[in-house]
């Protein structure tokens, strides 16, 4: 089995998220991948094992853009609106990338990726919350206040894809903002005056 981007490998995996994107995992049948790049099904294993293995290179390809976007974010002074910055990118992608994002952190796979915290996305939110924590504005450990903040925000975005905004993305930015604000609030020390930030950001 090859995991050398040729051609052919490419041209399934561009056909395979395409068709997940129409149509959801069950379109991601062997057979008919196949079918549409014009080869046989004993072809496509010779770049993925399985489905699954298909299924999990979508998921790097997910993640690959995840990063590109969140490093296109506005980089910004405080370290709480870069934590802010980041966070609202993540909603962006979430919007953006929906079919995409839902196969990398909504679906079960048998193979999940490390702990998000890991990528370079959140190891750069982490370092924003480590500065802040050693210049007092926030306390705590740096590592599971980031976790925190993504956990909420994933939590509202799941909320957002399961109707409970009624699907209307620009309600949902909105909440999303404020939610992010009055958490970023919560965990700044009430004696910084970084913790007049989610007043000054409130939408």
């Amino acid at each position: 089995m090859s995991t050398a981007y040729t051609p052919t490998r490419q041209r399934i995996l561009t056909i395979a998220e395409r068709r997940y994107r129409d149509t959801g995992p069950s379109a991601l049948s062997i057979r008919q991948i196949a079918q549409e790049v014009g080869v046989t099904p004993m072809a496509i294993y010779r770049h993925f094992r399985d489905k699954d293995a298909i299924i999990e290179a979508l998921v790097g390809a997910g993640f690959q853009k995840w990063e590109k976007q969140f490093a296109a974010a506005p980089e910004a002074q405080a370290p709480l609106d870069r934590i802010r910055a980041g966070l609202l990118s993540y909603v962006e992608f979430a919007l953006e990338e929906r079919r995409l994002f839902e196969l990398m952190y909504l679906v079960p796979r048998r193979a999940a990726a490390s702990p998000p915290t890991r990528s370079a996305a959140f190891a750069s939110m982490i370092g924003a919350a480590r500065e802040a924590a050693e210049s007092g504005v926030i306390t705590g450990d740096p590592a599971e206040t980031i976790l925190l903040a993504w956990s909420t925000t994933h939590g509202l975005v799941a909320l957002h894809f399961s109707g409970r905004f009624g699907f209307n993305d620009g309600l949902f930015r909105r909440v999303a903002a404020r939610t992010i604000d009055s958490l970023l609030r919560l965990l700044s020390s009430p004696n910084d005056d970084d913790s007049k930030y989610a007043d000054a950001h409130a939408v």
